[in-house]
């Protein structure tokens, strides 16, 4: 234990009132909400993720599909039509990919700003525990100046009773 918060004991801080509580209590819930949409995003890119696997395997089963059936039954207009069903499917996928890609660049964002409002909130923290270790050292400071002016009233009146001078 510190020797600080040995005598934050001694002290009663119920007196103690933090001037920016309110403007603390702000930024953890901008930090609250920043991390619900970061939650969100990350769901997105989850669900993204997983539909992009989806159409993946689902264009992997027409390609195999197509090439079963370009062996069985020989028809070029068919095959073009594969081809072209293909085609629009890859394009889909790409379309998926830069969705994502755009997630993922928005979460980095997002990150970065939920690390910005950490640092914002960690400094408002360390300045609140400043703030007490100021209230604790001047409410131990009025203490000991009541102590000692207590303690000169006892001797002066001993001195009176006994009949001598201090």
């Amino acid at each position: 234990m510190t020797r600080t918060s040995a005598q934050g004991a001694l002290v009663d801080m119920r007196g103690f009132s933090y001037a920016l509580a309110p403007y603390l209590r702000k930024q953890e819930w901008q930090m609250e909400r920043l991390e619900g949409l970061l939650v969100k995003l990350q769901h997105a890119i989850a669900m993204a993720q997983e539909e992009r696997r989806s159409a993946d395997a689902a264009f992997q089963a027409q390609a195999a599909h197509l090439q079963r059936n370009v062996h069985a039954r020989p028809d070029p207009r068919a095959h073009l039509q594969g081809l072209a069903y293909l085609a629009d499917m890859r394009r889909q996928m790409d379309v998926q990919d830069r969705e994502i890609e755009a997630l993922c660049d928005q979460r980095v964002q997002l990150q970065g700003e939920c690390l910005a409002q950490q640092r914002a909130i960690d400094g408002l923290l360390e300045h609140r525990s400043d703030a007490m270790q100021h209230y604790v050292q001047e409410a131990l400071r009025l203490a000991a100046a009541e102590a000692d002016r207590d303690w000169i009233g006892r001797v002066c009146m001993r001195s009176v009773r006994s009949g001598s001078a201090p």
